[in-house]
């Protein structure tokens, strides 16, 4: 009896013990991240959204220089560069003469040369791909790019191929110092083969040349097919498909690794466009195994809660803002865009928003940035724009918005109303109306219809509101300017941003680019020309001379306000506790340290 009874209770721990060790299902192979909508536009040049990015980072790879989490800027000597030589030439022209390893493949197994290094500067430098639609400042410094990029000759003068794998290019000396030089000589390898077949490369005294292609189609052929389903890529991961709002890829078995030499550890990687309202829930119940980026308050204490959660956090290499269109309607007017500043309480919507995980920023700044830590008092002392209904309302009095509907009678403040039944006109009996464009299912945009037709009204403002998805909202925000200008619709528009660690905003606002997806507000302003001209020549070792320019824009940006700024705050990178490595920083985000990420029970 005691033996059967010694028998029986065995038995019993052996069950235990495997119902214990048994634990939910788990795949091990397989990484779902949760995003909002993608663009589906999966190689550069074409206004890709941060989603869309993701991808971009999992497919493409072997760039000559990388960023490295903590925001560096290296050469790939590990994995890419075999040999890097530098000289200055007797004109003051700057050589980077790049010797790459020769084992580097294609994800079909084909070699990558020197001459699919070249094909990207040349590709995505030229005009045709500009016709094509692509807007890109690859090869910007280097010898002969405008010409080159204006069409005025099909050779480019400072890109050369030395032999299979040795390539060079030449910075020229008007270019420099740069502040961030090493940009202009950081490349990535496109399938010359593949992207233009039959194509060569084409070297004389006069510089390099694409042969054997007709590129005005060529272009247009990648634009329209390639773009959206890349096929020969050589990152991490190779792209499989795109379909019901999610992008596959899958371990591309040629990789030879990242700048350390680490390779994928999972075998699929899934990003799927999931409804933004119950994200962090889509975490907690298993169908994501992570979103990113959380900024709302109420969804991070949810996460921290949840056992089988992990909550990770970093302070945000940018900023979230009321974007602005500075070229279309009332909104050109300076004084129009700093009324809307005083018709809003940043703080209340940070409150509701962030629920106490960040704060009101008040010009184009992040708090990860290090020249916030250098000039932190002096941008502390930045105008904080509060709700102040009369400064609104004296700043639209300087406009032509100033008079009744008769356009001779002033408007008087005193007369307007919460309903909006009176609003303000300008000589010509026309309203002074501004249309917003937001995002469904998004809390910054319910708190911005919240202030804005709360306190519109009374500065005589009509404000209306239209939400539609993420991608919808790209399209009116980055490429309005094509339009009519009877066809815009647009004024504002809620939205954010992240910095590169080579912050150069002439980028962004320099008149260079008026009229094109990268100045998207279409700024046009010399003080804003001048100093994003001032910010970047300097040598790179001139790091406080750099900071205080970057002050001077701040300083500048709160002044013409191309966009509210509403804040910068803490990232919450929510995932399951099978999943491991993920050590995001403010410069790297999940699909940049790919390989460091795992799942395990």
């Amino acid at each position: 009896m005691r033996k059967k009874l010694l028998l029986l209770l065995l038995s019993l721990a052996l069950a235990a013990g495997s119902l214990v060790g048994c634990g939910p299902k788990v795949d091990t192979t397989t990484l779902i991240v949760g995003s909002p909508e993608l663009s589906g536009n999966f190689i550069p040049g074409f206004g890709n959204n941060a989603y869309d990015v993701w991808v971009r980072n999992l497919i493409l790879g072997y760039s000559t220089y990388v960023t490295t989490p903590a925001g560096e800027i290296v050469l790939d000597d590990t994995t890419v560069v075999k040999e890097l030589v530098t000289e200055v030439d007797d004109k003051g022209n700057k050589i980077y003469q790049f010797t790459l390893y020769d084992d580097l493949k294609w994800n079909d197994g084909s070699p990558i040369t020197a001459a699919d290094y070249v094909f990207y500067i040349l590709w995505y430098a030229s005009p045709q791909w500009k016709n094509a639609g692509a807007s890109s400042t690859v090869g910007e410094g280097l010898v002969g790019y405008s010409a080159y990029y204006n069409g005025e000759t099909d050779r480019f003068k400072g890109v050369n191929l030395i032999d299979d794998y040795t390539f060079s290019v030449t910075i020229d000396a008007k270019e420099l110092p740069y502040f961030f030089e090493i940009t202009y000589a950081s490349f990535m390898p496109l399938p010359m083969a593949v992207w233009a077949p039959g194509a060569t490369i084409d070297i004389n005294e006069d510089g390099a040349k694409i042969e054997g292609v007709n590129l005005e189609e060529a272009t247009q052929e990648i634009a329209t097919g390639e773009r959206f389903k890349p096929t020969v890529t050589c990152g991490p991961y190779k792209f499989v498909s795109y379909e019901n709002n999610a992008a596959t890829m899958q371990k591309n078995e040629h990789y030879k690794g990242n700048y350390e030499g680490k390779k994928p550890q999972l075998e699929t990687v899934i990003v799927r466009a999931i409804n933004q309202a119950t994200d962090v829930d889509q975490v907690i119940n298993g169908e994501v195994d992570m979103v990113t980026g959380v900024i709302e308050g109420a969804k991070i204490e949810k996460a921290k809660a949840d056992k089988n959660t992990v909550a990770h956090y970093y302070s945000r290499n940018g900023y979230g803002g009321f974007f602005i269109h500075c070229d279309f309607g009332p909104t050109a007017v300076k004084e129009v865009r700093h009324a809307l500043a005083y018709l809003m309480d940043r703080d209340e919507i940070i409150k509701n928003v962030l629920g106490g995980y960040g704060s009101v920023v008040n010009a184009e700044y992040g708090l990860a940035q290090w020249m916030y830590e250098d000039n932190k008092d002096a941008i502390d002392a930045l105008p904080h724009f509060t709700r102040d209904i009369a400064k609104a309302n004296e700043l639209l009095d300087q406009t032509e918005w100033r008079f009744e509907a008769d356009g001779v009678t002033p408007f008087d403040p005193e007369k307007a109303d919460a309903e909006g039944t009176y609003i303000r006109h300008n000589a010509a009996g026309e309203k002074l109306v501004i249309n917003h464009f937001g995002t469904e299912d998004n809390d910054v945009t319910d708190n911005v219809e919240l202030q804005l037709r709360a306190n519109c009204p009374l500065a005589g403002i009509e404000f209306t509101l239209t939400r539609g998805d993420f991608d919808a909202l790209l399209n009116y925000y980055y490429f309005s300017f094509e339009l009519d200008p009877s066809e815009r619709q647009y004024h504002t528009f809620n939205l954010a941003s992240n910095f590169s660690v080579a912050y150069d905003p002439y980028y962004s606002y320099h008149s260079d680019w008026l009229g094109t997806w990268m100045n998207s507000n279409q700024v046009n302003d010399p003080e804003v020309d001048r100093i994003t001209e001032a910010m970047r020549k300097l040598e790179p070792e001139q790091r406080e001379e750099y900071s205080k320019l970057w002050l001077e824009w701040q300083q500048l940006f709160a002044d013409i306000l191309p966009v509210i700024p509403l804040y910068s705050n803490q990232y919450y990178d929510i995932h399951s506790k099978f999943v491991h490595g993920v050590n995001t920083t403010p410069l790297a985000d999940w699909s940049d340290i790919i390989c460091d990420i795992y799942k395990a029970k």
